[in-house]
């Protein structure tokens, strides 16, 4: 039998007489098997077997859904009239259930979290191990937080950066009002309560006693560099080019970009009178949300033309802690005529 099994030439894909292939993907959702699929599909001497399962929304779900012949949509411009035999063959490249049971087993593990499989298989499982096995399982939604209480009980110590920022206080005003605990006949009192939670990492390094650090300290604690992600957005505003806001063509383009960004600094100062907004002339700044005036005929982050050709553009960068606040402002100024700022 091995003599028989060879590498596929691609020629012999409309090759006369007969052959098994083995493709992938299993679930024929592009590569290698969609390819020869498109060219074999039509012919009613065909078999396609399809291993295991197939995610919804794949070419082999629609087949498996399907009576053949149909027609079956490859993509939104191709549709292929398939006229083959179509099988399913029960098999799976993971472990059943009595596999990952044999290895709880072994293990015996105080907790098991199934993370992987159909929800409802999942939930059997889960069930079929607390049952027979006796141990604690979840089977947590993707997203889902989960708390695990723990035997092992350490005392870590705790750096002074850490200590400093625990003692802050956090306080909340109530009224009595609020709790539900009041008398209606008399004047609500007001509580203060201290809500402070401590927030730290616990660090554990070779040779050396667990500690609890702040997290500002967590790079030079592990002697690691510091890596940012930036995003950046280069944004079309509307600018009416009319004597009012004209400028004259021998103003150098620092003054003009000054000029510029002062008129957004004004529309934004107005409009979002709650964040601490920085004009330094060449750029304006809201935290770690940058705004500069960009003279590029061809930016890479430009995905919006402007509708009109005098309309300006604003490259803006910002950190991913800053991305609700610099889509607000992007989102802005998209809406706003500079001109009518300087009027």
């Amino acid at each position: 039998m091995n003599s028989a099994v060879c590498s596929f030439d691609r020629s012999l894909i409309n090759a006369p007489g007969p052959c098994v292939l083995f493709a992938t993907p299993g679930m024929i959702s592009g590569g290698f098997s969609l390819e020869v699929f498109r060219q074999w599909a039509p012919c009613e001497g065909n078999l396609v077997m399809l291993p295991g399962y197939c995610v919804a929304g794949t070419i082999g779900h629609k087949l498996l859904s399907a009576k053949v012949p149909t027609k079956i949509n490859i993509d939104r411009d191709t549709q292929i009239d398939v006229r083959c035999q179509i099988h399913q063959l029960s098999f799976s490249p993971h472990t059943d259930a009595k596999g990952i049971m044999d290895l709880i087993k072994f293990l015996s593990p105080k907790h098991v979290i199934l993370v992987h499989g159909e929800k409802p298989k999942l939930a059997a499982l889960k069930a079929k191990i607390h049952s027979e096995l006796g141990i604690q399982s979840y089977d947590p939604a993707n997203n889902d937080t989960l708390c695990i209480p723990s035997t092992l009980y350490i005392k870590p110590s705790a750096s002074d950066a850490f200590l400093q920022s625990s003692l802050c206080p956090n306080f909340t005003f109530l009224k009595n009002s609020d709790l539900g605990d009041s008398d209606p006949r008399m004047e609500p009192l007001l509580r203060v309560c201290d809500d402070r939670v401590a927030q730290g990492l616990l660090t554990s390094q070779k040779n050396q006693n667990p500690r609890v650090v702040n997290q500002n300290e967590l790079i030079t604690t592990l002697g690691v560099r510091n890596h940012e992600i930036k995003f950046a957005h280069c944004c079309p505003v509307s600018f009416a080019h009319s004597e009012n806001v004209d400028m004259d063509s021998s103003q150098s383009l620092s003054t003009k970009g000054s000029y510029l960004l002062h008129l957004l600094y004004k529309e934004l100062t107005t409009e979002f009178s709650e964040l601490s907004i920085q004009d330094s002339h060449h750029h304006i700044k809201i935290q770690s949300f940058i705004i500069s005036l960009c003279s590029k005929e061809q930016c890479l982050h430009r995905t919006t033309v402007g509708t009109n050709a005098h309309d300006l553009y604003f490259c803006c960068t910002w950190l991913l802690d800053d991305e609700k606040v610099a889509w607000k402002v992007i989102s802005f100024m998209k809406n706003i005529n500079l001109s009518r700022a300087s009027n």
